[in-house]
């Protein structure tokens, strides 16, 4: 959405869209706390195969449906500030990519592999790892007002509830 970052404000995201784990913005909100009419700000942005989209974080963005059979693979990759906790809700550290203080700097990926991020997850909500079970829940999911139910939320919501 053009102009949707211009207020300097962010609108708030509900949880989930449709039967997905995804959050959402929802348009009215857009409108009401960014200034912005998605009906006339609305860009597309076809990407082609192999492509590449770069854009801030407060930029209003999303996803159209996959219509289609194929899957769709993206991947997310978030720049910011080393010396502010940034971790995978404590399950596992970031990475730090480039630093000033070390030019020369040596990726650790062998540390940043040696922790598996799903048994992490499957531990800290209290269940067993299932490698076929595509429900997706986890600590995340409080962060975001749930306002369309589904298998995701019903799950968060029973680990939520055996936690106590």
């Amino acid at each position: 959405m053009k102009k949707g970052h211009k207020t300097g404000r962010v609108g708030t995201h509900q949880c989930c869209a449709g039967p997905t784990w995804y959050i959402m913005l929802d348009e009215k909100e857009m409108e009401r706390k960014l200034d912005i009419d998605p009906g006339t700000d609305r860009v597309t942005c076809p990407i082609p195969y192999g492509g590449l989209l770069l854009f801030s974080n407060i930029i209003p963005h999303r996803s159209l449906d996959n219509f289609s059979s194929d899957v769709r693979w993206s991947i997310d990759l978030r720049w910011q500030r080393a010396d502010i906790p940034a971790s995978l809700w404590g399950l596992k550290e970031s990475i730090v990519m480039r630093s000033s203080k070390e030019p020369d700097l040596k990726i650790d990926w062998e540390a940043f592999d040696a922790v598996d991020r799903t048994k992490q997850q499957a531990k800290f909500v209290g269940k067993e790892e299932d490698e076929f079970d595509t429900v997706l829940s986890g600590p995340w999911m409080k962060q975001w007002e749930i306002v369309h139910h589904n298998h995701h939320t019903a799950s968060y919501q029973e680990e939520l509830k055996n936690s106590q």
